[in-house]
């Protein structure tokens, strides 16, 4: 693959970018002296830097290089990925949901879990939740190597392991709030550099005209310019967008992903935490088309190299070809500064999020129940190259077993996604359901997850079942778990739900709210 020379100024912009990055982080480290301030920043970020972290812990450097690739291969129905599963659901759970987690006063969402229903789904959920943090680092590590192959020729460990490097400093060191703040700045960068990765396409095809006129003369591209595409389409039919993305991957990821929720947790009210959610939805309204045209832009740019897809192809190159193809020097350092940024930003939001989850949910209340504040915040330092090194250990297989990183990732997703999504819904919304539901409905979900999963190898369901299907029926088979498994045993008292369910406010924490 052809590769780009940098110029001074190109290595000028992104040295600059870097040393910004790293002198904030460290900077914001100082006075991490507890675990609250390590893993929550203390209770003390503003809510601009929240909702701007938020966008960035959700877009990232899988999302360019991912939805650039199926933007390619699918078309806009890939804009879904945002219109339908993050605007409306980052909206409800504002107003409905984050206020509560907020005020249960938790660390993590399997902590509310367990709160709500027991300590065995707290810790079967903490359990995946870690393993799917590690497969998602993966995912980013994988999106690293294919961007720096393009740009600079490295080979795919080496840039792997110099993003874990560079990543792990200062996430280690200064924790949630470093990493907030580096994901505000970070948040900036990554606008500015994919509008210019749009823009410099769209003037190279002609125009949105041109660009559509030549999409539609293609053979392969009869369904690329539907936002929800016909119901016998391979991947996207449209029931599964509206049920599997609509109304069960968009809203529990913006509920219940631990790497979104921490950010919220870790503001200074219920108020702002709500706020947080609503710029992060504001901001939102302009990524479908930032991450998902550049797909489309490739269709006409490099149609020739990269051919129609099939079983062999490789999304993964499309975005850093457009860099070869597109970028004149001095524009590069701003696009790859940006880049960086997503690298970066998810890699700290998620390996933040897993060292959380793993001292919150599995050493402190079952390994070290009396672990002082200080052991957690040395467990929790230690943890995070822990984590880095087992996603780049896990990187090569995510590399040659999915087709895009993004597939990767909301495949990965899918096995909790709707198990999630039915215990949060009935123990937040419900004051029936008890652990037996809890449990009941968590393995019944995660089961049908996994038996869809791998259709094609257990049932020979050829091409096997989309993400978005698993996901819708996981929540079904889950819901129905839940609701009958709490049937089965006694309702808690409704003093033990204060807090805990819409309608039941713990009183000292409504007094306290905008004085935490």
């Amino acid at each position: 693959m052809e590769t780009l020379r940098l110029g001074n100024l190109d290595m000028g912009l992104i040295l600059l970018y870097l040393l910004a990055v790293g002198g904030l982080g460290l900077w914001f480290s100082r006075g991490i002296k507890t675990g609250k301030d390590f893993f929550l920043a203390g209770r003390s970020l503003p809510w601009w830097a929240a909702g701007l972290s938020l966008v960035v812990s959700d877009i990232g450097a899988k999302d360019m290089i991912g939805l650039a690739g199926d933007g390619y291969r699918f078309g806009i129905v890939m804009m879904n990925f945002d219109f339908l599963g993050c605007i409306l659901p980052v909206i409800v759970a504002a107003f409905l949901f984050m206020p509560y987690l907020w005020l249960a006063n938790v660390y993590t969402v399997p902590e509310y879990l367990g709160k709500r229903y027991n300590s065995s789904v707290r810790t079967f959920f903490s359990c995946l939740w870690v393993l799917f943090m590690i497969g998602t680092l993966a995912t980013i590590f994988v999106s690293a190597a294919a961007m720096f192959d393009a740009i600079l020729g490295w080979g795919f460990w080496f840039s792997v392991s110099v993003t874990a490097l560079l990543v792990g400093l200062y996430t280690t060191i200064g924790g949630l709030k470093a990493v907030v703040i580096t994901d505000a700045f970070s948040c900036v960068i990554l606008i500015i550099g994919a509008s210019i990765i749009c823009v410099t396409g769209l003037a190279e095809v002609g125009g949105m005209g041109a660009l559509k006129a030549q999409i539609q003369s293609l053979e392969w591209t009869e369904h690329h310019l539907e936002l929800l595409p016909p119901a016998d389409h391979p991947e996207y039919p449209w029931p599964a967008v509206l049920l599997g993305l609509g109304f069960v991957l968009g809203p529990a990821y913006w509920i219940g992903n631990q790497a979104i929720v921490q950010r919220t947790l870790g503001t200074r009210s219920a108020s702002e935490a709500r706020a947080s959610y609503i710029l992060c939805a504001a901001i939102k309204l302009f990524f479908p088309l930032l991450l998902v045209l550049p797909g489309l832009i490739g269709i006409v740019l490099l149609n020739k190299e990269l051919g129609t897809p099939g079983d062999d192809w490789n999304g993964n190159q499309v975005l850093p070809l457009l860099l070869v193809r597109l970028l004149p020097p001095g524009v590069l350092g701003i696009v790859i500064g940006a880049f960086l940024a997503g690298v970066l930003s998810n890699l700290d939001s998620y390996v933040n999020s897993a060292s959380t989850l793993l001292v919150h949910d599995l050493y402190r209340p079952i390994l070290c129940p009396n672990a002082s504040d200080r052991q957690c915040l040395m467990i929790g330092r230690c943890l995070i190259p822990i984590f880095l090194l087992a996603g780049v250990a896990l990187s090569y297989p995510v590399q040659k077993g999915f087709g895009s990183v993004f597939e990767a990732f909301q495949t990965f997703l899918s096995f909790i996604q709707g198990p999630l999504l039915a215990l949060l819904l009935f123990g937040m919304l419900t004051c029936r359901a008890n652990a037996t539901g809890g449990i009941v409905g968590m393995l019944t979900g995660v089961l049908v997850a996994a038996l869809l999963t791998f259709s094609d190898a257990l049932f020979g369901i050829e091409g096997g079942i989309s993400f978005l299907w698993v996901a819708w029926w996981s929540f079904v088979v889950s819901l129905l778990g839940v609701g009958l498994g709490s049937l089965l045993s006694p309702a808690y008292p409704r003093s033990r739900l204060n807090g805990l369910v819409v309608g039941h406010p713990d009183p000292g924490d409504l007094a306290s709210e905008g004085h935490a």
